[in-house]
């Protein structure tokens, strides 16, 4: 071997013997740990705002003292005519609605409550 050789060699030497110098490798622990979901709480939504609304019965006795009125505050005539029993279907429709959406609100804050830290996570987490 020549002298170069030698020379550019000897650098290498410290680093292919260093290996045997490492610590002993530790064993890797594995652990299972139950971890509470932190489901953020969504705030609820703006209450409904309706506004209010007008009906006129109008029989054949008061149809043209009404129509002369009503022309002059609103102007145009229009009539949406609607039966007793039309009527009654509306305001069973709308109790079903109502009935939808409070059972809707139940499932909701059932699942605000199941998603929310237990009393015991809070003090752990002080």
């Amino acid at each position: 071997m020549s002298p170069w050789r030698l020379f550019l060699a000897l650098p290498l030497l410290p680093l292919l013997g260093s290996c045997s110098e490492f610590k002993k490798v530790l064993p890797v622990e594995i652990r299972t740990v139950e971890v509470e979901r932190k489901v953020p709480i969504q705030s609820r939504p703006r209450p409904v705002s309706l506004n209010n609304m007008h009906f006129y019965v109008v029989t054949e006795d008061t149809y043209v003292s009404f129509k002369k009125r009503f022309e002059e505050e609103n102007g145009d005539l229009l009539f949406y005519a609607i039966s007793v029993r039309d009527y009654e279907t509306l305001a069973l429709n709308m109790a079903e609605l109502k009935r939808f959406i409070e059972q809707q609100k139940q499932v909701i804050v059932y699942y605000e409550k199941a998603v929310s830290p237990t009393p015991d996570a809070q003090e752990e987490s002080k």
